[in-house]
């Protein structure tokens, strides 16, 4: 039984011991490629989403569902912050980088909510 490479837009068939095609499996192991947060497949690291994801995303979508599902979702990562702020001053540069990234990015959809 076959495999087919995790990366978002190869079809080759591989080992089902294998996650990559050796092309991508080098990729992996130089950093290139990374794991696209939405689908899960490969995609490579300078960009945030695959292609795939990408595109899908640029789709707007106005419906009230999102807009709830948004708002919900935005409370959990309040939460997340609050819950971990106090400990981060701890923490390594590169985590509270992380921390101050996802605080930015809920700002920006905040204020794109709000603006809708």
């Amino acid at each position: 039984m076959s495999n087919q490479c995790k990366f978002w837009d190869c079809f080759e068939n591989i080992s089902p011991v294998h996650t990559f095609c050796g092309d991508h499996f080098e990729w992996v192991e130089t950093g290139e490629i990374d794991e696209c947060p939405i689908c899960k497949r490969g995609k490579f690291s300078k960009y945030d989403l695959c292609t795939d994801c990408d595109n899908k995303s640029a789709e707007v979508v106005n419906s009230s569902q999102t807009k709830l599902a948004t708002i919900h979702l935005l409370a959990a990562v309040d939460d997340l912050i609050l819950m971990t702020k106090p400990d981060a001053s701890n923490w390594p540069v590169g985590k509270r980088k992380q921390l101050n990234h996802l605080e930015k990015m809920a700002n920006e959809v905040r204020n794109e909510l709000r603006s809708s």
